[in-house]
């Protein structure tokens, strides 16, 4: 009886053994196909691509003519307002004391104008900057989506990374895309 007790241990230890080699081959055939499935790996500096891409430049080039009447404007307020302070600093003890209250209302009214202008400049161009640079992100977004359709990416990261090889940034190329949907943008116009 002993005997057979041990003869079945030895089989229930042989039927374990087994099994548990069986699944070690499942999950080292496993891990083999998961390692070979992630080899398509690529990291896009997104902040770089938003700056560089050509849809940018031309967001920044636009919104620099737009506003440009409105930034000379405020600087020749800017001037007028200087002139008039220079002229109450030099010219002050000659004026009459009508001349230079009447200087002084109208420096501190182009003053107050001047900063409700400049305030709302800086709104206004921040809106726009803000608009356009969610329509670039747009496309950058969708660049790196096609590039790495296109290429049979099976993950490409951006944020968050604290290390990249330079042999997975797939930066440049997908500006690349971005410089070539540009152009087709611009001739199909």
């Amino acid at each position: 009886m002993m005997n057979q007790r041990r003869t079945n241990t030895r089989q229930t230890g042989l039927y374990l053994l087994a099994l548990l080699a069986g699944v070690v081959g499942l999950l080292s055939a496993a891990g083999a196909l998961a390692q070979s499935r992630l080899n398509t790996i690529g990291f896009v500096d997104i902040p770089y691509l938003i700056d560089k891409a050509p849809q940018a430049v031309e967001a920044a080039s636009r919104l620099e003519t737009e506003f440009a009447p409105r930034q000379a404007s405020i600087r020749a307020q800017r001037e007028e307002l200087s002139d008039i302070q220079n002229r109450l600093d030099t010219e002050g003890l000659e004026l009459s004391e009508s001349e230079k209250s009447e200087l002084d209302r109208a420096a501190r009214s182009l003053e107050r104008r001047l900063k409700r202008d400049e305030q709302d400049f800086r709104e206004e161009l921040s809106i726009q900057k803000n608009n356009e640079f969610k329509k670039v992100r747009v496309l950058v977004l969708e660049a790196i989506a096609r590039f790495g359709k296109d290429n049979n990416y099976d993950l490409i990261v951006s944020d968050g990374v604290l290390y990249a090889n330079s042999s997975i940034d797939v930066t440049e190329t997908v500006l690349e895309y971005l410089i070539e949907s540009n152009r087709l943008t611009e001739s199909s116009n």
